[in-house]
Order: C-alpha cells, then structure tokens, then sequence
C-alpha cells in the first residue's frame, strides 16, 4: 500500500476529471470552505492532473478565487482512476444516517451562538428530519397497535366423542353431486364441478373441536394439514388459511399514505 503526499499546490495544476459523473453542490461546499476552510485534501492523478476525488471541491475553492489547494498526488494509470472516480462518488451514495442522531446532533448546535452554521443543514432542514422521524415512530406505534398476538386454543377432551355425522352437513353438497353426475358432460368438466361443489360443505366446528382431542396424533395432524382445527397461529398464516394480520398491515399502510 502506497502512501499519498499531500501538499499544497496552485490551484491550477489540477483541474476536473472529464468523465467525473457526480453532480456535487457547490454552493454547499463553498460555506464549508469559508466556515472551515479545507480540512481535507483531493486527490489527483498524478501523470494527468485530473482529480479522482475532490471534484466539486477544486471548483467551490475556484469559484472563491482561491489560488492554491491541499492536493494528494496518485500515481496510477487511466483505467485505475476510473475506478477511484467512481468508488469515491459510490461509497458517499452507500453511507446513511443514524436520523435519531443526527437529530440530537443538529439540535445540540442548533442551541450555540453560530446555530447550524457550517453545518450543510438549516432550521428547515432539520424540521424535516424531525418530522420524518415522527411519521416513522407514529407509522411503528400504530402498528403495534394493530398486530396481536394469536394464541391456540387447547383442544381438551370435556364429554364424548361426536359421531363423524355430526361433524359437517353434506345436504347440498350431496344434491349438487347427483346433478352433476346425471349431466353426462365431459370428464374434465366433471372434475371440476364436483370440486366446487365441496364448497357447499358446512362444517360444524364445534363438534370438531370436540372431535378432535379424541384422535391419534396421525389423524389429528391431518387434521391440523387442512385447517380443521389451528394448533400453530404462525402456520396457519404461512399456509394461507389465515390472512387478517396481513391484511390489517396492508390497510393501515394504505390509510397512512392518504392521510400524508
């Protein structure tokens, strides 16, 4: 690993990478050069004077009519410059924030003489981080709210086992089938309308709540498969036999973006 030489050098020495595709603001950085002048060095290539990193700094410290610049030569050759141009610009677009410190570092300088000064954030700036961080605490509290936690209930035995008769009531289900079956239509068609048919299967869920805990643990595990009884909230949810939770988020979600 190479070290860099920093030095301080005529400002036109060096000058803006062609091909540097980062829109930097000036404006911005030019108030830190004049609060605090350059507290860190660019970076240039050494064969061509083109700077890799520092870009809209050389032209804020230009636009002041500075004539020197704290500058670090790299030697390299066009293709690693590429590079450097880019990942320079790419791992500041990768950084993010700690809002809730940010915060409480903006309004701690908020309070001495110079305010935000300095800082590259306003009063209306920071108004917003703050405002942004309610709506994403209310958004966490609301959903709290609304998220409950599902117990199971346990299936006891508390009388006698129910008879399978008693478990659903097959009436219309039966009716439907003797149709379909004397239609004499296709056999795909067939299929497919004794299977809706067993939508009209009532099932008595108490009975089979009852039904249930005198089972071996084979057939209650059937059971359990085809949403007959729910042992597991979390499986039921997985297996889509339950959506309520899913469906609450979604709708709180949607209500929120309105009221934005």
């Amino acid at each position: 690993m190479s070290s860099l030489e920093t030095e301080i050098i005529s400002i036109d020495l060096v000058h803006p990478h062609p091909r540097n595709v980062r829109q930097g603001d000036v404006g911005a950085i030019s108030q830190s050069l004049q609060a605090h002048g350059q507290y860190k060095p660019i970076t240039y290539q050494k064969s061509t004077g083109r700077i890799l990193a520092g870009n809209h700094t050389w032209k804020a410290a230009k636009a002041l009519g500075w004539q020197t610049i704290i500058a670090s030569a790299k030697i390299c050759d066009d293709e690693e410059a590429l590079r450097i141009l880019l990942i320079d610009n790419r791992s500041s677009d990768l950084a993010t924030y700690d809002s809730d410190g940010l915060i409480d570092l903006l309004k701690e300088l908020e309070g001495t003489a110079l305010s935000l000064e300095g800082t590259g954030f306003d009063g209306d700036a920071l108004d917003e981080l703050i405002s942004d961080a309610e709506k994403d605490q209310q958004l966490k509290d609301d959903l709290d709210k609304y998220t409950q936690s599902i117990k199971a209930p346990h299936y006891e035995i508390v009388g006698e086992q129910p008879a399978i008769s008693e478990l659903c009531d097959l009436t219309k289900y039966t009716e439907l089938v003797g149709k379909i079956e004397k239609a004499n239509i296709d056999p795909e068609t067939t299929e497919f309308l004794l299977a809706a048919a067993t939508r009209h299967i009532v099932f008595n869920y108490q009975k089979i709540a009852e039904f249930y805990p005198h089972q071996t643990a084979k057939i209650q595990k059937l059971m359990e498969g085809s949403a007959l009884v729910i042992i597991d909230a979390q499986d039921a949810i997985a297996n889509g036999y339950a959506t309520f939770a899913n469906t609450m988020n979604d709708l709180l979600n949607s209500d929120l973006n309105e009221s934005e």
